[in-house]
């Protein structure tokens, strides 16, 4: 069952997948249109689950469940990224680059392999980043951290 992403309580259980490029926002229409046809349908045993998504700086989607009403198990995660696949491939994404760091530079996002982080001078243990690994939709609030506590922190020597 859809609801608005804002409806969604904090605890609501997220995936947050990150585009190396500007999703357009034809590119947006299209995606949406899809998403919503699936998430208007998705169920787990038999029983609708609560979710939603939203789009965010055009470059972040995020796929948002309440497991407070019905959880998800295997088979309908299955369902869900075998559609986030398929939009990837469709689109060129890149959602599945895990080693994709977006970080915040001057008001602006850039996707940056992990690997290459050293490659930029203004790029430090304190410059900002988008931190894809959170799992609650409370934790949107605060996903914007120094590249100091992250994960890519390693890249950084």
């Amino acid at each position: 069952m859809f609801v608005n992403f804002q409806k969604l309580p904090e605890e609501s259980r997220i995936w947050v997948y990150g585009a190396q490029d500007i999703i357009s926002s034809e590119n947006q229409e299209l995606i949406s249109d899809k998403i919503f046809a699936f998430l208007s349908n998705w169920s787990h045993h038999g029983k609708p689950l609560t979710s939603s998504f939203t789009f965010i700086k055009n470059r972040f989607l995020i796929i948002g469940l309440d497991e407070s009403k019905n959880p998800t198990g295997g088979c309908s995660m299955d369902t869900l990224q075998n559609l986030i696949s398929d939009l990837d491939n469709k689109f060129k994404l890149n959602f599945y680059e895990r080693m994709n760091v977006f970080v915040l530079n001057q008001d602006e996002i850039n996707c940056i392999h992990a690997s290459k982080l050293n490659h930029f001078p203004e790029i430090n243990l304190k410059t900002l980043f988008y931190n894809l690994n959170i799992f609650k939709k409370g934790d949107m609030k605060d996903w914007i951290i120094p590249i100091e506590m992250g994960w890519c922190k390693r890249f950084l020597k």
